[in-house]
């Protein structure tokens, strides 16, 4: 008997040890920068907006409530549009204008839309790398906000509605210019009224600028994926879009060249967008933007150069930038890897692609001696992982891209008892009894 359970105690120890991973030359785990944290993303915004050189938003209660009611409705609904559609659950106006006028903004309202974001900060920085909508949250004629988020068992939905209080204040008054002139009309709610055209353009102008640039000196997303309409519709991911905006001044300019470096080398894989060659004809003649065709690396900085012709004039325009990590320590990795992790700790691990259509849309696991993973799909090419179980212990995953990795638990959770891994043990208990049947058998 004594024999047997040495016997034992020997298979128990040689099982373990075989089936554990080496948690020796692993990749270990960069710690997130250390950067202003936000709450608020109208807070969050404004610090962008005032790195642009342009005012801040005031957030207006009927414009929350214009947001409010959209998000509900591109919820309940399942949809990603600005236009809603008449009979519709929650249908409050086709237009965010129309919506605007249903809860009492007398005005025109611009709107930005994210869907399925993390959270109310991740909205933002995922709408400012988005070329068209970053546009709308840097447009230098508004001066105030409203937001509003809704959210089910699958979707989490955020609505900006943006707007400009002295043309909400004369639409509101119900009074239209006299004399003579030109005259802008039918945009208020009541159509009747009119506006002069001095007056219109002296409200709109809320910012002296010449021109807005992003990214600027406030930390940005390093990639960019997934816009409607799709600005980069060859491209399913590339670097976060850097622009340079002349409309506020209405500068027209003749682009020399618009290059982006890192550490003195410009980065020449790109593709310069402007109104001659924008595929959704979104862009106007002073607008341009620069993608880089593979994302930008976390925690570096770049500068951008902007040459142009103003007149006879020759000028340029540089300005540096740098871009975010994520929240928590975090791993990027192009498979293959072996990657070192702690017990009960969030990780992102970002999946760097080989080119601007090298992405995953889903991915396996397989697991052993380890509770159940936790594994979260947080934005393109990237997951969030926590892992609780023993040291050594193993999840590898592989994505549809053809990558696969291996997440090596390499301290043992303070949380993981005998009790978690008791059908392991019950495992080993029948593999050890089988083979004693089997000497028995052949005696």
């Amino acid at each position: 008997m004594q024999k047997l359970v040495q016997l034992f105690n020997l298979f128990l120890v040689s099982f373990f040890v075989v089936s554990c991973s080496d948690t020796t030359n692993l990749t270990q785990a960069k710690n997130p920068a250390t950067t202003i944290t936000y709450t608020d993303p109208i807070r969050y915004l404004n610090s962008i907006r005032s790195g642009s050189n342009l005012n801040t938003l005031k957030i207006n209660q009927i414009l929350n409530a214009s947001s409010l009611n959209h998000a509900k409705y591109t919820v309940i609904n399942n949809s990603e549009a600005h236009f809603q559609t008449q009979g519709a659950s929650n249908f409050t106006g086709v237009s965010p204008t129309d919506r605007g006028f249903f809860v009492g903004y007398n005005s025109p309202v611009s709107e930005n839309i994210a869907i399925n974001a993390n959270d109310e900060i991740s909205s933002i920085t995922n709408l400012m790398s988005a070329i068209y909508h970053r546009f709308g949250f840097l447009d230098a004629t508004i001066d105030e906000i409203g937001w509003g988020e809704w959210s089910d068992d699958k979707n989490r939905n955020f609505v900006y509605n943006m707007g400009n209080s002295k043309l909400e204040r004369f639409c509101k008054s119900g009074i239209s210019d006299g004399g003579y002139g030109k005259f802008y009309g039918d945009f208020c709610k009541d159509k009747a009224l009119r506006i002069s055209e001095a007056k219109f353009d002296s409200y709109k102008n809320l910012n002296y600028t010449k021109f807005v640039y992003y990214p600027n000196s406030q930390y940005s997303k390093p990639f960019f994926s997934k816009e409607i309409p799709d600005p980069m519709p060859e491209c399913k991911i590339t670097a976060n879009p850097v622009s340079i905006d002349f409309t506020n001044s209405k500068t027209k300019v003749n682009m020399k060249s618009f290059k982006i470096f890192e550490n003195g080398v410009e980065l020449k894989n790109s593709k310069i967008l402007t109104s001659a060659n924008d595929p959704n004809r979104r862009f106007n003649e002073y607008q341009f933007a620069n993608f880089i065709l593979s994302p930008f690396k976390f925690d570096t900085e770049y500068e951008a150069k902007f040459s142009y012709k103003d007149g006879n004039e020759d000028k340029e325009i540089s300005w540096k930038f740098k871009t975010i990590t994520p929240d928590v320590p975090y791993f990027v990795v192009k498979g293959g890897e072996r990657l070192a992790l702690k017990p009960d700790i969030w990780y992102e691990i970002f999946f760097y692609p080989n080119d601007c259509n090298d992405i995953f849309n889903r991915y396996e696991m397989s697991y052993r001696f380890m509770n159940k993973p936790e594994v979260l799909t947080t934005d393109t090419n990237t997951i969030r992982v926590k892992l609780s179980g023993i040291k050594g212990s193993k999840l590898t995953i592989k994505t549809d891209s053809n990558k696969k990795i291996d997440l090596i638990l390499t301290q043992t959770s303070p949380t993981a008892s005998a009790f978690d891994f008791k059908f392991i043990i019950l495992g080993v208990v029948i593999a050890f009894l089988a083979i004693i049947i089997l000497l028995k058998s052949r005696r």
